[in-house]
């Protein structure tokens, strides 16, 4: 697995800062608990010595034992799990909190960047990345991250006190202690490697079991369903095998260093045993540690071994967090580039313009303009999360050869009146639903947009608003209704949360849908299916522009609404919308504008350049790519 960059070392510690206080509350309760340790063997030491002292001296076992130590003892045996299973609660629960709030920035990052998701993934592989990429890294927050620690205090404190007995047992621990991080980095590099492999396989078989699941219907009337079962199968055996890969890495990581410590204890017992009957070649006929020294050094040799091979068992999932953080950085780092961009727009609070654009969130019933001059678009052609995961680093995709770039918008100029609607039309490709997207702010662009005024005084560009205040502005409609397996009345309230009931009645009623939905078993209160089930294609419609009244936007933009809609019902949608849509802006992108003779302007986008997809800077691609007029 190549290094981590900058960025990805830096993300992991970023993960760790807001819970770094717990964490290393945990780690103190692990050197208390060292300390007890060390208390303990020195208590059980004593009681044991004094006990063979008395059975060599036919004394009683009673005799010169304190009753302190026994106490002393229960106190430890007590007091010692408590602690580890505090330091276990506290690290748990750090490590929830900080997968619950990752998982929530990704979902708002996934928010910004709207339609740009696409470049990095399918839905089933994004979706792996929120639940199964966040919770790998689970053992490096809660066990890795306080373990490399306490591999550290644990050893010192426990040499301090070995060194205190025996310093040649001390030098023993000391130069066979290096062997167990050595072979735990050697092998750890192997499973970090081999734990990416596992997490694209798991993207790889989410999203095809998404994909091939949303086709079932298709794949049951072409009776090709055999065909998705067999690239299931495919896809979830080298999941199954990359797995295995990774366990037996594991399983041999704890092997091998299970070994070395045994060895070593066993090299400090055979020293410590050659001692107490004299046989060491270098000082025959004495005893260079007495019994209760030996006792105590061989109580404590087993610990200090213990959080090295603790931190080598949990090396795998450093190496499981540094495949998550390689696969989720991508995706952070486009959005850290749109809040950047947003950062550089002029305070809409404080800008000149302020009152217009103010007017826009306080008076939703203003239509506003729309000017765009020499608007072109392009993008990267899509990267896969996968083809992000096998480069050597994120940065890698921009160097060697220029990046690879898709035109996407012929550089376009034209005007929209406040209040006005037009038909965009073009050939597949020309960047219509582009152009939507650039109008919400989730596409970057060349080229000025601005927002004009009622009465054309005053414009204000794009880059100038704030784009929460912008969306909040525009109503969307795409050819399928994003809703979800929710009932009607939530659905309804994802477009406005405080509707009330006879709000949403209301709207229900304007897009003819009330009648249908009060027949229902549970009314307003039905649940709907994932993608809407339980309604027709025109019904969703209908829903779709239901949420689109609730949210008062001054802004319309409909991506082909009716496109999949058999005739009928598409005449019956086109009516609805002509008369709901009335002063409002609308933008509405359509193959069929021929039925549309109530909108006041049609606009044809032309092809832009495709060949060679070469980079172009904005003077090369405006000299070769003429714009609707």
């Amino acid at each position: 697995m190549a290094t981590l960059t900058n960025a990805e070392k830096r993300l992991l510690k970023e993960i760790l800062i807001s819970v770094k206080r717990s964490l290393n509350l945990a780690w103190l309760l692990t050197i208390i608990s060292t300390l007890l340790l060390v208390w303990q063997a020195w208590l059980l030491a004593s009681l044991f010595s004094t006990w063979l002292y008395n059975h060599f001296y036919d004394l009683p076992l009673s005799t010169n034992v304190s009753i302190y130590w026994l106490v002393g003892l229960a106190a430890c045996f007590t007091t010692r799990p408590l602690l580890n299973s505090g330091r276990e609660l506290i690290s748990s629960r750090a490590s929830f909190t900080v997968r619950r709030k990752l998982r929530e920035s990704l979902l708002s990052i996934m928010e910004k960047l709207g339609p740009n998701l696409r470049y990095f993934g399918s839905d089933g592989s994004l979706s792996s990345q929120i639940i199964d990429q966040t919770d790998a890294l689970d053992g490096f927050i809660s066990s890795f991250s306080v373990q490399r620690k306490v591999a550290v205090s644990t050893p010192m404190i426990l040499l301090i006190a070995v060194a205190y007995q025996s310093w040649v047992a001390a030098v023993l621990l000391l130069l066979t202690a290096p062997l167990v991080p050595i072979f735990m980095i050697l092998i750890g590099h192997l499973t970090a490697r081999k734990s990416a492999d596992q997490f694209t396989a798991l993207a790889q078989l989410s999203g095809r079991f998404l994909d091939w699941v949303r086709g079932m219907p298709t794949l049951k009337r072409l009776q090709a369903t055999d065909i998705a079962g067999h690239d299931l199968a495919i896809s979830s055996e080298d999941y199954r095998r990359r797995t295995m890969d990774v366990l037996k890495i594991a399983f041999l990581n704890g092997a091998v260093l299970e070994l070395l410590a045994a060895l070593s204890i066993a090299l400090v017992a055979v020293y410590l045993g050659f001692g107490l009957i004299g046989i060491l070649p270098w000082d025959k006929g004495e005893v260079p540690v007495p019994y209760f020294g030996a006792l105590f050094v061989l109580l404590l040799a087993p610990d200090f071994y213990l959080p090295l091979r603790q931190l080598g068992a949990d090396y795998h999932a450093k190496a499981q967090a540094e495949g998550a953080v390689q696969s989720l950085l991508p995706i952070i780092e486009a959005a850290k580039t749109v809040d950047s961009t947003n950062d550089n727009r002029t305070d809409y609070r404080t800008d000149p313009n302020t009152s217009f654009i103010k007017s826009l969130s306080l008076d939703t019933s203003q239509a506003f303009g729309i000017e765009l001059s020499n608007v072109s678009i392009r993008s990267p052609i899509a990267i896969s999360t996968e083809a992000i995961t096998h480069s050597a680093s994120t940065s890698d995709l921009q160097v060697g050869l220029p990046p690879i770039y898709r035109h996407r918008l012929a550089p376009t100029t034209f005007s929209i009146k406040a209040g006005k609607r037009i038909a965009l039309i073009g050939d597949s490709g020309s960047g219509k639903s582009s152009l939507l997207q650039a109008l919400m702010g989730f596409v970057n662009y060349e080229g000025d947009i601005a927002l004009v005024s009622t009465d054309e005084t005053m414009q204000v560009p794009f880059h100038d608003i704030d784009p929460e205040l912008l969306r909040q502005n525009t109503g969307y409609l795409a050819q399928q209704v994003a809703l979800m397996p929710l009932t009607i009345a939530e659905n309804l309230r994802l477009a406005s949360p405080q509707a009330t009931e006879q709000e949403l009645i209301e709207v229900l009623q304007v897009v003819a849908l009330w009648e249908l939905v009060k027949h229902l078993p549970d009314g307003i209160h039905t649940q709907l299916g994932d993608r809407g089930q339980g309604l027709s294609g025109g019904q969703q419609q209908r829903l779709g522009i239901a949420q689109l009244l609730l949210r008062n936007a001054s802004l319309w933009l409909l991506d082909e609404p009716t496109e999949h809609l058999d005739p009928d019902t598409a005449q019956h949608i086109h009516t609805l919308l002509e008369i709901v849509s009335r002063h409002k802006t609308v933008v509405w992108v359509t193959h069929a504008h021929e039925q549309l003779e109530w909108l006041d302007s049609v606009i044809r986008l032309s092809l832009p350049l495709s060949a060679d997809h070469q980079v172009l800077n904005t003077s090369e691609l405006s000299k070769q790519v003429g714009g609707a007029q």
